[in-house]
């Protein structure tokens, strides 16, 4: 039997395209393992993910994982300014540590301001770097 009218896209008879559907619709539903692409575990009416899902994240986790790491290590003043706004973050504590970041980084002068602080910080023996 060939299949050369299910590419065709001039079908134009309601019964024939009603077979398509119907042939697409069971290729699907019996082209994949239910095992391993069905999670029959759900929470509240919402599937999880399946098998294959959660081990496609856990790569990427440690994909992006990795990439930080690489980038942090790239770039060791990132630590320096990262300590820095911690230990001004635990001296002030403000109510609204989001704001006070935003206004941390975005100094006009960050650069002098983080070369200043880390010698008050990090070299009078407060913390290492």
């Amino acid at each position: 039997m060939s299949f050369d009218h299910l590419n065709d896209t001039n079908i134009t008879n309601q019964s024939e395209k009603e077979h398509v559907n119907e042939f697409y619709d069971y290729q699907i539903r019996n082209m994949y393992d239910k095992e391993k692409y069905i999670n029959p575990h759900d929470i509240a009416g919402q599937p999880g993910l399946v098998t294959s899902q959660a081990v496609e994240l856990e790569k990427k986790k440690v994909q992006f994982r990795m990439a930080n790491e690489i980038y942090l290590r790239k770039h060791p003043e990132l630590s320096v300014m990262l300590s820095i706004f911690l230990f001004r973050v635990l001296e002030e504590k403000p109510d609204d540590v989001l704001m006070y970041a935003g206004k941390f980084f975005d100094q006009e002068h960050l650069e002098q301001v983080i070369l200043i602080q880390k010698k008050h910080y990090l070299e009078n023996g407060n913390a290492t770097a």
